[in-house]
């Protein structure tokens, strides 16, 4: 008897840095710069009885109330207190030699990446599957381009109408998915049912905790098809390049038709099309191996869509700049121009990690085992 849950074990390893974000923001006055190349963050409650055993304890919560409006590491300073007596209240040290702030940009708040109850980065199995399903439905949409020819009409119809940011273009991402994943037809239930999605048998564990070592500073660039970059005052943390992510992966054969073949495939469709019909635009971006994946926040928008799978590169770049308009996408960023600049969106999210440009969240897929 063949047995209907299969296991395997899936190793990333990053290529670029991976922002999975916490929600929460690590404010000017929650972390320092210790020197020119390390940003420390502090357990607040061990610098709040520090504070208190050398007097500064009122002191330190009218600053940390918003009484001051500078950052921690030069009130620290003002009291006399160098970063070396700090080291022992640090909680885990980040990386920051790659960041340019300027002057008055030196108490930017630092995007949080998530983490455990123990205070070990991770990525969600939410995240993870995400990740997995765009492409799957990227790759359903290149092999299968008839099944979703209505849906194609249904979109370019529907993209030139008026409407808000909230729900535009959702009934049309909506649609796709039905096609592609909810083809169960359960006794009892309408074809747009949650429950007759294939891929609830496709199960995805939460990473391996990480070591918080294993955490870097990184600035948000934006790499124009020109060549120009442009750095922007907005921090993330990030895990950094060369690190292993592994997680599990449960499939139920019985709801579930994917192997690891059929994932490997389209993860090299996918790939694929990112470059010609994005990548391509931007000087020096090497072509995609076939196992590499986009994983995480702050990737930009062509590896989190499936329009250009669905509307080929020359009908996107006419597409997607309206897309942009309708959910108002400030009209500095210049979506007008995308056909002009060869690329649309016409920046590449980038970063830089130890003087190199890289492409956020880029990772290449090791290894997809069956374990049992």
């Amino acid at each position: 008897m063949i047995p209907r849950l299969k296991y395997y074990q899936c190793v990333l390893r990053t290529i670029g840095p991976v922002f999975v974000g916490s929600g929460k923001e690590i404010g000017k006055r929650e972390y320092v710069f210790l020197n020119q190349s390390k940003v420390g963050i502090p357990n607040i409650q061990m610098l709040y009885a520090e504070m208190k055993k050398r007097g500064l304890g009122n002191r330190f919560e009218d600053y940390m109330l918003g009484g001051a409006n500078i950052n921690l590491t030069d009130w620290l300073k003002k009291q006399n207190i160098t970063m070396k007596e700090l080291e022992p209240l640090i909680k885990y040290t980040l990386d920051c030699r790659d960041v340019v702030l300027d002057r008055g940009t030196r108490g930017l708040q630092v995007m949080g990446c998530i983490k455990d109850p123990y205070g070990k980065p991770y990525v969600p199995g939410s995240t993870l599957k995400g990740m997995f399903r765009t492409i799957l439905l990227g790759a359903d949409i290149m092999c299968s381009p008839e099944k979703f020819r209505g849906k194609k009409q249904e979109l370019l119809q529907d993209v030139s109408m008026d409407s808000t940011r909230t729900n535009y273009l959702r009934k049309n991402a909506d649609s796709l998915e039905q096609a592609a994943y909810r083809t169960l037809h359960r006794e009892g239930t309408r074809p747009n049912d949650a429950v007759n999605d294939i891929l609830q048998g496709f199960v995805v564990s939460d990473s391996e905790p990480l070591d918080p070592e294993a955490l870097v500073l990184c600035q948000k660039i934006d790499l124009h098809t020109k060549g120009i970059e442009r750095r922007l005052p907005l921090l993330r943390e990030c895990v950094k390049p060369g690190t292993e992510i592994k997680f599990s992966v449960t499939m139920d054969t019985d709801v579930c038709p994917l192997t690891v073949e059929k994932i490997m495939n389209a993860v090299k469709q996918f790939s694929e099309s990112y470059y010609k019909n994005f990548g391509i635009a931007f000087h020096g971006i090497e072509i995609p191996k076939e196992n590499e994946v986009f994983l995480g926040g702050g990737c930009g928008f062509v590896s989190k869509t499936v329009l250009y799978p669905l509307l080929g590169r020359e009908k996107g770049m006419k597409i997607i700049p309206k897309v942009f308009e309708k959910t108002k996408v400030p009209r500095v960023h210049k979506h007008i121009y995308d056909q002009q600049y060869g690329a649309s969106p016409h920046t590449l999210k980038c970063t830089k990690y130890r003087g190199k440009n890289y492409q956020m969240g880029l990772c290449r897929i090791e290894s997809l085992e069956c374990v049992g």
